[in-house]
């Protein structure tokens, strides 16, 4: 986007006033790319850099580090478990918009994105197909228990790479929980969902397949928890976990909140 010299102009500007920069997160992104986020000691600016494993940078972003303390500090009443049946990695997740880029917008603010990984990669052989990511057509579960108020089952999975921005959401299931508590789970298989609006459901109980629906460039399941059932006007709350454990961009997660950090 600039030339080496206009970098280092930039660099030297952004650096002015700043002591030092501590390490804030290392993530395993791929077998190949890992993640080093540090931040200034005032904790206002950040570098934000993805190496791959011979030490080249694919991507460095410096950046104001921004936060939202009144709603960083503010975590669900009720205590949820990740919607999934079995192992997931975590791509999107944190509060810091540098782990997870749904930070800087209020109503999914504290949402997650997980993928299914082997090997470093979310697919097989090419990915070109759904079929070929892992996560496609994996069970979807309730995270908590409560109501089914909201069911959209009839979006086209997309191809991969291509979204479809003009349904966001793509095929999702919004649930009411105790507390005025609402989550919101995205991106499911086109008429996979088997769960109907009104209906009493059970944490763990089935909601659907994951798959590639809505703004999605894979298959992956989209989760957060909200203040209300409108998820465009809503809030996004911090989840409170069981063991009270958040993952982050790089964790793996299982069902039974047994959380297995990928950093080193």
């Amino acid at each position: 986007m600039v030339t080496l010299e206009r970098f280092i102009d930039l660099s030297s500007s952004f650096n002015l006033d700043v002591q030092y920069y501590t390490l804030e997160n290392n993530t395993l992104l791929t077998n190949h790319l890992r993640h080093f986020l540090w931040v200034d000691n005032e904790r206002e600016k950040a570098i934000s850099v993805v190496f791959d494993e011979e030490n080249i940078i694919h991507c460095i972003l410096l950046a104001p580090f921004i936060t939202f303390p009144e709603t960083d500090d503010e975590l669900t009443k009720n205590t949820y478990m990740m919607p999934i049946n079995e192992e997931w990695f975590v791509f999107w997740g944190g509060a810091n918009q540098f782990i997870n880029y749904h930070y800087e917008v209020e109503e999914q603010r504290y949402a997650y994105d997980l993928v299914i990984v082997k090997d470093g990669q979310s697919f097989k052989d090419a990915p070109t197909s759904n079929d070929n990511f892992y996560a496609f057509n994996k069970e979807v579960i309730a995270p908590l228990e409560g109501r089914v108020v909201k069911v959209v089952n009839s979006i086209d999975d997309n191809i991969p790479e291509k979204t479809n921005a003009s349904k966001p959401e793509g095929n999702y299931v919004i649930i009411q929980h105790a507390n005025d508590e609402y989550s919101l789970i995205a991106h499911f298989k086109q008429y996979s969902i088997v769960v109907e609006e009104d209906q009493v459901i059970k944490q763990g109980q089935l909601l659907g397949l994951c798959g590639n629906s809505g703004n999605s460039s894979e298959a992956h399941i989209h989760f957060q928890v909200m203040n209300s059932r409108d998820h465009n006007k809503g809030k996004s709350i911090r989840i409170r976990f069981h063991g009270d454990y958040e993952p982050i961009q790089g964790n793996l997660v299982t069902p039974i909140q047994r959380y297995s950090a990928t950093q080193k």
